[in-house]
Order: C-alpha cells, then structure tokens, then sequence
C-alpha cells in the first residue's frame, strides 16, 4: 500500500462527500443506426435494450457457450439510433463482434464516433447542486431519473446527458462534441469551486467500482464466464426471445453455476491484491484474483476472485 499515491485517496474521498469531476474522453463510443438497429441488438443483448427512446440498459452480449463477449450501456437516443460506451481499450474488439454479426441487407449501421465527443464525469451526492446552476433543464431525480439519457444545455454547451456513474453515487456522463470539451471542463470547474469540486482519475474510479461491486470486462467477466458466474445475472431476460448465447443460459440455470465471483477482503488492508494472486482456502488453492486495489471509504483491501460457489458465501 505504501507505493500509492495519496492523491487517490483524496479523489476518491471527495466524490464519495462531496462532487469530482472525471474525463473520460477516451472511453469507446459506438452508434448503431438503421432500421434494423433495434431488432439487432435484441438478438445479440441478454437485457431488453430496445426500451423507449430516452433509457439506458446496462448489458452483456454473450457468445455461444453463454460467455460474456461485451460489457456496456446502450442508451436510445432515437428510433433507430443507438449509443453505446465501452471500456477504452475494448472498442475495437465490441466493434467487431457486433459487425460480425451484421445482417446482409445493410439495415444497420455501427460507426466508430469515439474521437467526436469528449466526456466528462459529474459525480457525487453534490452533482446535481454544480449543475443545476449550468442547464435549464430540470436535473430533479423525477424530470431525470437515473438510467436515462436527455439532450440539454450546459453553459453554452450542447450536451447529451447520462444518468449513470461507474463509481455507485449520484452523478451525470456528459458527452459534447470534443471541440467544446475545454469550454465544458472549465465551466463545470468553476461552479464546482464553491461544492468543493475536485478532478479524479482513473485509479479513484478503480476504487470506488472495486467498493460498488461493479465489474471490469476482461478480467472480472470475460468470454469464459456467464452472467450467472459474473455476478450480472440480474441482466438477463429470458423471456424477451432469441439471442446469442441465450439456450447456453437456460442450461446453466438448471445446472446452476460451477463458479461464483466474490469479493473478498483482505485481513491486512497495507497489503494490495494486483491480479492473479493464488486464493487458498483450508490450504488448497481454489481460486486466483481477478482485480483488487484499496477502497478508500470502506478502509480496507479488496479482491475480486472465482470460487468454486459453494466457497462463495459470506464468511468463508
């Protein structure tokens, strides 16, 4: 623990008390257009995400054996239209496993638009108060309930708004055309001044997700886990029809699942569990670490690991 630096702990503290304010500019962003659009994605999403124009659905697409083959938000923007955010480094490979899966008649379209919008990250219970202020747009949770996404103005700024957070506290994604990114930086800086408004980074975010339980695609959830073993169950609709991966699910239901990823914390909070870390239990190895780091809030070290379920309990 000695090796990080205190400016995570100081990040993170100020999302979790008062607002922070985080770029994440480089986080993927795909559209999927067309007439076709909707009906692809339900054939490929394990969650409804065909919703009405203005939600967001967290979601998995699976492959064939019912692994996780993407980890993403969907948000309908229109009728036809799509957008989708993914982890940074997973763009190109969400990208082409959705292009793989194209129908022939050229009824859908999927563009890259990453490099077009530059995103910010408002979160924390003051977020709304830095805001309010900047939008005429009415923030209250009724007029903007979370997991929805709407078209406002902030400052001068067109913006698309996300109500979502990675980190587990209140908060808006706010997407602009990137050459209005500085504009929108500073103007969320400078109403911030007076909430204590603090710009985060990536390792604050690692650990406030490590304390939320939220998961990180290609580590904590990959194509050989299911969402029943990943702890994102909660995601699948099997009642909704057809799509990849979805006769691999129901039989994982009635075998119930071989593998469960738990959070597990370590005795000794100065100690830091990287990844791949063996885990023991009664002196055999059951299991290895997927992700750890510290969580600043709760004061202790956490590791995600893969154990055999009936280990998976609370108290082992």
């Amino acid at each position: 623990g000695q090796h990080w630096s205190p400016a995570i702990g100081g990040e993170h503290r100020a999302c979790r008390e008062a607002v922070a304010l985080f770029d994440e500019s480089s986080f993927a962003k795909l559209e999927i257009a067309g007439a076709g659009a909707a009906e692809f994605l339900e054939g490929l999403c394990d969650n409804r995400v065909a919703r009405g124009v203005g939600q967001i659905t967290y979601t998995q697409m699976l492959n064939r054996r019912g692994g996780i083959e993407c980890d993403f938000t969907v948000a309908r923007v229109g009728e036809e239209r799509f957008g989708i955010v993914t982890g940074t480094a997973f763009g190109n490979h969400d990208r082409e496993w959705m292009r793989r899966h194209l129908p022939a008649d050229d009824s859908v379209r999927i563009a890259d638009v990453t490099s077009q919008w530059a995103c910010f990250g408002v979160w924390g219970p003051r977020a709304r108060d830095v805001l309010q202020p900047l939008t005429p747009a009415d923030l209250s949770n009724d007029a903007f309930p979370y997991m929805s996404v709407r078209e406002i103005t902030v400052g001068d700024v067109p913006v698309r708004a996300l109500r979502v957070t990675y980190v587990g506290e209140l908060g808006w994604e706010l997407y602009c055309p990137t050459e209005y990114g500085l504009g929108l930086w500073r103007a969320i800086r400078e109403a911030g001044q007076e909430h204590g408004i603090v710009a985060g980074g990536y390792r604050a975010i690692d650990s406030m997700r490590l304390e939320k339980g939220y998961r990180v695609w290609g580590a904590d959830i990959t194509p050989d886990e299911t969402p029943y073993e990943g702890g994102v169950g909660f995601c699948v609709k099997l009642d909704k029809g057809e799509f990849v991966g979805r006769d691999a699910l129901l039989a994982a239901v009635e075998d119930g699942p071989r593998l469960r990823l738990a959070c597990v914390v370590l005795e000794d909070p100065r100690s830091i569990a990287l990844g791949n870390e063996p885990v023991l239990v009664d002196g055999d190895v059951v299991g290895r670490v997927t992700t750890g780091g510290y969580g600043y809030t709760v004061e202790r070290s956490i590791a995600y690991a893969y154990l055999p379920a009936a280990l998976a309990v609370p108290g082992t």
